[in-house]
């Protein structure tokens, strides 16, 4: 098959995949990916035949011969995992390029610190000498020592010295004032530099195969063409006509060279280059003239080109060039001309330019679809711009000008949507509409003469919904219909909003009412299931709102501000009119609308009745209003028969009893101390009963005001207490009586336990309650033991369920008594013999329900009370101490008696863990011996020691722990009795840090003694760890002496961890004693090399990474032809040697 049946076939297919998209069969993702498959199948085609053709006649076959006339899909790029060798060689660039820059940098510091001393011909003459520098070294290090790497890093320093030393010669004058920076023939003096440095740059290119010396010759040819058109001084006309010229040359070369075996490195870069040398140009042409009216002109001109450059290169990325540099263009035009008055239309007819553009394209669907969303997007800029320019200049004032570019950029979107099919086109057209309306909007106001806007740009939201949205039927409209619902919809609502918050009520109302009639044409033309179903939805809500408003407008001096819509009498209205409004539409059977006008009277009238939650509310109007909420609330129940309305019924049922008893206060005073304890829980107790005589008519009534007054009861009692305090007696006995009947009918095992601890706590605050009225001294405390002793009994003598039952709550409740011991003040004898005597009835009741694991509570108590009794803490001085011992020792015995270990588990009980809290709280207690030491030496050593010995007493106690391991922390704590006496006798300031720091260097060879080979590895990084923070605490104390004593005792230690790691093999001691040893030495000669200026560093380090990568290259090289450096062979050994080391 030929090339002209290939195309043929091409476009015939395209043109087919054209009908389908444009008939909606296929998406136009779809129509892509087709074409670039179908493209993509005769191009690997055409690849096949050429490679066959090759392996016949031995023929060479480009590839930019089959990409210019076959377009090819780019291959997936996969990440490309780097070698060792590539890694290596990226690690070689990268220091031999770090060394360059550090070493410019230090010799630049160095010439520019005597740079005032040079005269202009040496200044010049040195920056040419740097230049021929580079590129000598350059020369030598790829001739003689064939290290491509650093000879490339040389030629790129010897480039960049080059342009800087031929325009040092003009910044100093050296050929006169005419070729000088400010001359009149500077321009051909950078022409002629120019010319010098492109045989440079174009022989290196070709000599290195190097990418950025293309660039650099690239670059240098624009540059020259412009500075030789700037030294003819022509004008701007002639300056812009040569420089296309030159462009246009640069394409015909390569049209015509492009082929060129022997120039094919910068034919590869001339396509992204000739982009480049565009914008460049047009650089140096602002740069050269500045006039606004041709630079617009030039700008389009740009553009035409590029939009030859799209056929040229078949390139469509230049279809983007072209767009911006048209629209750009224009705007110069329009803004610094004539035009300027009719900016907006011209504006907004560019939108047509780019729809008028794809009418003459052949064949080309993608750009076709490029240029029509161009379309778009230059429209709605050009919206933005003439809008914020309306704001700006005449804000709300009617302009013929800018009616008429909303208009057209409307249709154009409106073009758009049948064109491409796209929604967002179809919502931008009615957007723009709606813009042009608001231009009437403001005509009618001067026409007409009103205020007001929100009911005008309401009626025009009306108008783009029911002309645009419903009854508009023009083919062209179509695709807009949808979205002239949704914008018109948007507008109105926006509209409502806004008057409101402007407190226009009669207009506002007004509005919801016409949108409440809007409904029903959305009802009949709305064709999306979502928003058809919800208009019933914005009837019933619109109709609700409007009579608020009205109510609003009609009762204007209820407020001191005004009216204001949000009472709760309008709500409560609200609610009864749609609730009529239910009944007249189920009347003429529209059953949804009916429906949804019931439900949204509920809406209503509830936030009504929440509205009267307030103080200020008139008492019995809110009782008659929660009245109707019981009724309106039991009929919702009959109609629906949720269950969960029945609670509803129940909990309005309550507010209404409160709204009453508010009203009776507010009404009449009543004195009874008994009625003012019990009205609260008088509530519950009627939400009861009515559960009772209503229990046979309807059980799921019944079951929501039992319920509802068992969660009322227990905050009546709160708020009996708070306000009543003692008075309440009664009241919590009332409610333990109740409990205690509840358990007769409750059956499930979690309404058993609410009731029977419900009764218990009610019962225990009832007898604080009676002790507080007898008078009697701590009655929280004492009703607590009491209750405690009365549950305990009942626990005792309890069977089966019911024990366990009751050992939940009286064990918590116990130590919640014992808690409040504690919060006595003046705690003597009696209090702590009561406490302990609690807290062992405690232990007992937990030991007999296997609750080991919750001991610790009671004896943390107990442990507290040995610091209250006496309410002393620390007198007499040592008496604490001994107390602290013996509670400790006291506690010890009792674990080693009870526990065989400290923490075991029991897989066959309910609680499957034990743990010896007697131990565990006496180890607490002998802690707390720091607390109370004195300034006598014993008691400082005492609670170190005693810590150590508790742990080696307890080293076989310990699960899981080896008993060798608590043995060695034993030991290690005893390092803090150490501490303490070095502390307090006088120890040589010499050895002093030596002796705090070297024990944990022993502790470390005892502990990898003693380690198992599975913990080898952390302990040697715990090793290295400790010796270098031991060696920095010791070279920062003889830092700070700065003595000969301190250098020689870190001299002396670094060389014995030296030799005790070589003798013994071990590494940190070996690098931790060398690295010591090498620091002292630096140290101690500071003073030698620390006056070295700071740019010498740099030289240094520039000139040892260059020597280093340099070296890398050079043994990469040896290695890969077969030979054996030394320094390979000898680190070789080394780390085969220290490979065996530990």
């Amino acid at each position: 098959m030929d090339q002209s049946e290939i195309r043929l076939t091409q476009q015939t297919v395209k043109k087919e995949l054209e009908k389908l998209e444009e008939a909606e069969y296929i998406s136009s993702d779809v129509h892509t990916h087709v074409v670039k498959a179908h493209n993509q199948y005769y191009a690997d085609l055409k690849q096949q035949e050429a490679e066959a053709e090759k392996a016949m006649h031995d023929m060479e076959t480009t590839d930019d011969d089959q990409s210019s006339e076959f377009p090819e899909t780019d291959p997936v790029k996969e990440k490309k995992t780097l070698s060792p060798k590539e890694i290596r060689e990226r690690n070689i660039t990268w220091s031999l390029n770090l060394g360059v820059v550090l070493l410019l940098i230090g010799g630049l510091v160095l010439a520019t610190s005597t740079w005032d001393t040079l005269a202009n011909w040496m200044k010049s003459g040195l920056m040419m000498i740097v230049s021929l520098l580079f590129f000598g070294l350059a020369v030598l290090t790829m001739r003689v020592l064939k290290i491509e790497k650093t000879a490339f890093a040389f030629y790129v320093l010897g480039s960049l010295f080059l342009p800087i030393a031929i325009l040092s010669v003009g910044y100093f004058e050296l050929l006169g004032p005419y070729f000088s920076f400010t001359g009149a023939g500077r321009y051909l003096f950078g022409a002629a530099g120019s010319l010098v440095m492109l045989p440079v740059y174009v022989v290196l290119a070709d000599k290195l195969s190097s990418r950025l010396f293309v660039w650099f010759s690239y670059i240098t040819v624009t540059v020259l063409a412009g500075l030789l058109l700037a030294a003819l001084y022509l004008p701007v006309d002639g300056f812009y006509l040569g420089i296309m010229l030159f462009n246009g040359l640069l394409l015909l070369g390569y049209a015509r060279f492009k082929n060129k075996q022997r120039i094919t490195l910068f034919m590869k870069e001339f396509v992204l280059y000739i982009q480049c040398s565009l914008i460049l140009s047009t650089l140096l042409m602002l740069s050269f003239y500045d006039h606004e009216m041709m630079y617009g002109f030039s700008v389009l001109l740009t553009a035409v080109i590029y939009f030859a450059m799209i056929y040229v290169t078949e390139h469509k990325e230049y279809s983007f060039v072209f767009s911006a540099m048209l629209v750009y263009g224009a705007y110069q035009l329009i803004e610094f001309s004539v035009l300027q008055e009719a900016g907006a239309i011209g504006y907004a007819l560019l939108g047509f330019v780019f729809l008028a553009i794809p009418r003459f394209i052949d064949d080309d669907h993608a750009l076709k679809r490029i240029f029509r969303y161009t379309s778009a997007v230059v429209s709605l800029c050009a919206f933005l711009y003439i809008s914020f320019e309306g704001i700006i200049l005449r804000m709300n004032e009617p302009s013929f000008v800018l009616l008429l570019a909303y208009v057209l950029i409307a249709l154009n979107f409106a073009f758009l949507a049948n064109m491409t099919k796209r929604l967002l086109f179809a919502y931008l057209s009615p957007i723009f509409l709606m813009s042009a309306l608001y231009e009437v909007v403001l005509f009618s106001r001067d026409w007409f003469g009103y205020d007001e806007f929100m009911l005008p740009i309401f009626v025009t939201g009306l108008f783009l919904y029911a002309i645009f949205g419903c009854l508009m039927h023009l083919s062209f409209f179509q695709r807009m219909k949808e979205s002239s619902r949704d914008v018109g919809g948007v507008v109105m609502l926006l509209a409502v909003l806004a008057d409101f918050l402007l407190l226009n009520w009669w207009q506002t109302g007004t509005m919801l009412m016409l949108l409440s009639i809007t409904t029903l044409l959305m009802e009949r033309y709305e064709k999306r299931t979502t928003v058809g179903k919800g208009s019933s939805w914005l009837h019933a809500v619109s109709l609700g709102l409007a009579v608020m408003m009205f109510y609003a407008a009609a009762n204007g001096g209820s407020t001191l501000y005004g009216s204001e819509p949000m009472e709760a009498e309008s709500f409560v209205l609200a609610g009864l009119v749609v609730l009529l409004a239910s009944f007249g539409w189920k009347q003429v059977y529209r059953q949804a609308f009916a429906e949804h006008t019931f439900f949204t009277a509920y809406g209503f009238y509830g936030l009504g009745m929440w509205l009267t939650l307030t103080f200020d509310f008139d008492a019995v109007l809110r009782s008659v209003i929660m009245l109707g909420g019981v009724a309106m609330a039991y009929l919702l129940y009959r109609k629906m028969g949720w269950m969960v309305v029945s609670y509803v019924v129940s909990g309005i049922s309550l507010l209404f009893y409160m709204t009453v008893l508010y009203a009776i206060h507010s009404e009449m005073t009543i004195q009874s101390d008994l009625f003012q304890s019990l009205q609260f829980v008088i509530g519950a107790v009627l939400l009861l009963i009515v559960g009772v005589l209503i229990n046979k008519h309807d059980t799921g009534l019944r079951k929501s005001f039992w319920w509802a007054g068992h969660l009322f009861l227990p905050f009546a009692l709160l708020t009996s207490l708070l306000f009543f305090g003692e008075e309440t007696v009664w009241a919590f006995l009332i409610a333990a009586a109740l409990y205690g009947l509840s358990l007769r009918w409750a059956r499930a095992e979690w309404r058993i336990l609410c009731f029977l601890y419900g009764g218990f706590f009610t019962f225990w605050i009832g007898i604080v309650q009676w002790f507080v009225l007898l008078d009697l001294a701590e009655p929280i405390q004492y009703a607590a033991l009491a209750t405690s002793i009365l549950m305990a009994v009942g626990w005792y003598i309890s069977k089966a369920a019911w024990t366990r039952r009751i050992a939940f709550y009286v064990i918590p409740f116990s130590v919640f008594g014992i808690f409040t011991f504690m919060l006595v003040p003046d705690f003597d004898v009696t209090l702590f013999a009561l406490t302990l005597l609690y807290a062992v009835l405690t232990l007992f009741m937990m030991h007999r329900e296997q609750w080991d694991l919750f001991t610790v509570v009671p004896l943390v108590l107990v442990y507290s009370i040995l610091w209250r009794y006496d309410d002393a803490l620390l007198s007499p001085a040592y008496f604490m101490s001994v107390r602290l011992v013996g509670f400790a020792g006291l506690l010890a015995v009792a674990g080693w008696l009870m526990y065989p270990v400290i923490y075991q588990t029991r897989t066959d009980r309910e609680i499957p863990y034990k743990i010896d809290w007697y131990s565990i709280i006496g180890f607490v207690a002998l802690f707390n011996l720091y607390a109370v030491t004195t300034e006598a030496l014993w008691t400082k050593l005492l609670p170190g020691l005693l810590i150590s010995l508790f742990l080696i007493g307890q080293r076989k106690r310990i699960p899981y722990v080896p008993a060798k391991w608590v043995t060695f922390s034993a030991c290690v704590y005893f390092l803090q009795p150490y501490y303490v006496l070095l502390g307090n006798v006088q120890i040589p300031d010499i050895i002093e840090r030596e002796l705090y720091a070297l024990p944990w260097v022993a502790a470390m060879i005892v502990l990898k003694k003693i380690a198992d080979r599975q913990h080898k590895s952390l302990v040697n990084n715990l090793q290295w760890a400790v010796l270098v923070v031991v060696s920095l605490m010791l070279i920062q104390d003889g830092l700070a002496s700065s003595t000969i004593y301190d250098a020689l005792i870190i001299g002396v230690l670094s060389l014995a961890s030296l030799l005790g790691g070589m003798a013994y093999q071990i590494k940190a001691f070996f690098f931790v004693g060398a690295g010591v040893l090498l620091l002292n030495v630096l140290l101690q000669t500071r003073d030698y090399w620390g006056n070295m200026p700071w740019w010498a560093y740099l030289l240094i380090a520039g000139s040892i990474l260059i020597a280093v990568a340099s070296y890398n290259e050079w043994h990469k090289q040896k290695t890969a032809d077969g030979k054996t450096t030394l320094a390979s062979t000898f680190y070789r050994k080394v780390i085969e040697r220290l490979k065996r080391w530990e």
